[in-house]
């Protein structure tokens, strides 16, 4: 049988109380505690609780697989966004503990800024690649940037919305609003014959 080592224990236990509590508020100590080791031990392993803390975003946000997604697209329009927002919302989901943590961070650190906006500054990177190729195809017609910062904010705020909510206005199921926001969204870029 598989068991945590130390380090995953100790990020385990800082990314439950950092989410419950927010980033201020919990001490090495608590977080010790809950991961079952002495303070020393986690300084001995994080230095200190910022690095502690970005040492846990690296882990629960994991970019590579998102990067491999975009590799793997079919160059149509709706089947990719349709993909690409199910994707966002599976990795925010199951990184939704982080952000968290980030939201209820009442220090406004600057540091943590830069740790939580890299994730979403290279997704609107990738996004802005793949709409500059569907303009070169001749698919879409609008600004590829405008575009990626308006795909990546509105898929922001459906997870955010699902996450304060616990669940969708109207009951809504989260696939069915991804499936309706892709289409029109596709829609409304895509260049229609005259």
């Amino acid at each position: 049988m598989y068991s945590l080592n130390t380090e995953e224990k100790i990020l385990n236990a800082s990314i439950l109380l950092f989410s419950q509590k927010g980033y201020t508020a919990v001490t090495t100590k608590e977080i010790a505690k809950e991961a079952g080791v002495c303070e020393m031990t986690l300084f001995r392993h994080f230095e200190n609780k910022h690095n502690l803390f970005e040492k846990a975003f690296e882990k629960f946000m994991f970019f590579p697989k998102f990067r491999a997604l975009f590799e793997g697209l079919e160059w149509d329009l709706e089947k990719d966004l349709i993909k690409i927002c199910s994707s966002y919302q599976h990795m925010l989901y199951k990184n939704r503990k982080i952000i968290l943590m980030y939201l209820k961070n009442e220090d406004q650190n600057p540091d943590f800024d830069v740790t939580m906006f890299r994730f979403p500054s290279e997704f609107k990177k990738l996004l802005n690649y793949y709409f500059e190729e569907m303009k070169n195809k001749g698919a879409i017609l609008e600004n590829p940037e405008t575009l990626a910062t308006s795909f990546l904010t509105t898929s922001f705020g459906l997870f955010i919305t699902s996450l304060v909510m616990n669940k969708l206005t109207f009951e809504t199921d989260i696939q069915a609003c991804i499936l309706s926001y892709v289409r029109i969204f596709a829609k409304g870029i895509t260049y229609v014959g005259s």
